[in-house]
């Protein structure tokens, strides 16, 4: 930013500060503050943007990063004072200013690991793989001489496109221990399922069901239409679901699990989980079993509404796959990691209102009016592709016992995410 149209801008945020409009000031620091034009910043004007943000981040009560970003304030010129503020904006869910602080603190120490990692988790948390995978390629001589770095390379090589470097990078990456077991897995899994759905999938910057299939092992079964040739490329991002699109969702997992033997439907204690799972067993005739005390709940379909509310502490009762157990998530996050990657997904979402909002009947009365609903229209259809769905079921399913994925956030298609 020239420093002419900088002072300018500041005074103007001033300006604002002053009247009260805290929030268009925010927006404003933001803006100057966030990867990638942050880190255009001349070094020289970053304590001013730090302080400005420092003051509206302690109208808002965010004292602890506050005090971090008043030290680097104090001392820019130290790698301590930037890495930490790095390090805590991420926590704060500021994955784009961190990346800004975590450049600016890599300028300062040259080839750190403990900096470059950071850097590449803000990044991989803004979902900006692509530039991540950018920054690991600058430092050869620290991806030759350590693990992370090297896993990292070609994991945000795969979320980018370039399944052509995972592949090259995977014999490296022989593990060394447990740490390092399922950093392998992660990679080995991507290029296995990469070459799975060899011919079958374009993989281009559109083909969200074969990226997400191959990212993660999950099948997507339905795509939005609204905005898929741009901007969301078959992603929701607001959604009011509805009992059609839950039916939908239901015929087509019916479709696939039809031929399994499934004994039972369980779901995690949850509302909505329970509602979902008891339309299902309706479906299948099969019973819904209360989720087990102990153990896993193998074999049978495990069904989840929104995968963002499993308990986390079910997670890893899911991380194995058994034989004849299905994990069906109706509704899955991709702005966010999850735990586990689902067998099954209807959709993804950014944020998400439920089909039966503040229906307060029986678990088994709602349930029954899911499955007498009808599905979507056509028209909510139309970018379904089910010739591609077709080829991508019949080159991977039923999916083999193993461990599942996590669900990995973005991928190498875009969608615009709204904050």
């Amino acid at each position: 930013m020239a420093e002419d149209s900088s002072v300018a801008e500041a005074e103007a945020i001033k300006q604002l500060i002053a009247s009260g409009e805290v929030l268009p000031a925010f927006a404003r620091v933001r803006v100057i503050l966030e990867w990638p034009r942050g880190k255009r910043l001349a070094r020289a004007e970053l304590p001013r943007w730090l302080a400005m943000f420092a003051e509206l981040l302690a109208s808002r009560g965010a004292t602890e990063i506050v005090d971090a970003a008043m030290a680097a304030v104090r001392d820019p010129d130290s790698p301590d004072r930037m890495y930490q503020l790095g390090y805590e904006l991420i926590d704060l869910g500021l994955p784009e200013i961190a990346a800004t602080i975590l450049w600016h603190c890599l300028a300062l120490v040259g080839e750190s690991e403990e900096v470059v990692c950071e850097l590449v988790s803000a990044l991989e948390s803004a979902l900006r793989h692509p530039d991540a995978f950018e920054v690991l390629e600058g430092y050869p001589a620290l991806r030759a001489r350590s693990y992370l770095p090297r896993y990292l390379h070609a994991y945000n090589a795969a979320m980018s496109g370039r399944l052509d470097v995972a592949r090259a990078v995977l014999p490296s990456l022989t593990p060394g221990g447990t740490d390092t077991e399922s950093l392998h897995a992660t990679i080995a899994g991507i290029v296995g399922r990469a070459d799975r759905v060899a011919g079958t999938c374009p993989l281009d910057p559109q083909d969200l069901r074969g990226w997400t299939y191959v990212l993660t092992g999950s099948l997507l079964t339905h795509q939005s239409p609204y905005g898929f040739d741009d901007p969301m490329h078959g992603r929701y991002a607001w959604l009011a679901d509805s009992l059609p699109l839950v039916v939908t969702g239901i015929d087509r997992l019916v479709s696939l699990v039809k031929g399994l033997d499934l004994p039972c439907v369980y779901a995690p204690q949850l509302r909505d989980d329970e509602i979902l799972a008891e339309a299902i067993a309706l479906r299948l005739g099969i019973p819904r079993a209360p989720w087990p005390a102990v153990g896993v709940p193998a074999p049978g379909l495990v069904v989840l509404y929104d995968l963002q509310t499993l308990p986390l502490h079910y997670a890893p009762q899911l991380f194995q796959r058994r034989p004849d157990q299905i994990v069906y998530a109706h509704a899955s996050p991709w702005t966010v990691d999850s735990p586990i990657a689902p067998d099954v997904t209807t959709l993804f979402y950014q944020s998400l209102v439920p089909a039966w909002g503040a229906d307060e009947r029986s678990i088994e009365d709602v349930a029954a009016s899911v499955v007498s609903s009808p599905a979507l229209e056509p028209s909510e259809l139309v970018a379904d592709q089910a010739a591609r769905w077709e080829a991508l079921v019949a080159g991977t399913w039923p999916p083999a016992p193993g461990p599942r994925s996590r669900l990995w956030a973005g991928g190498p298609v875009s969608s615009n995410r709204f904050t």
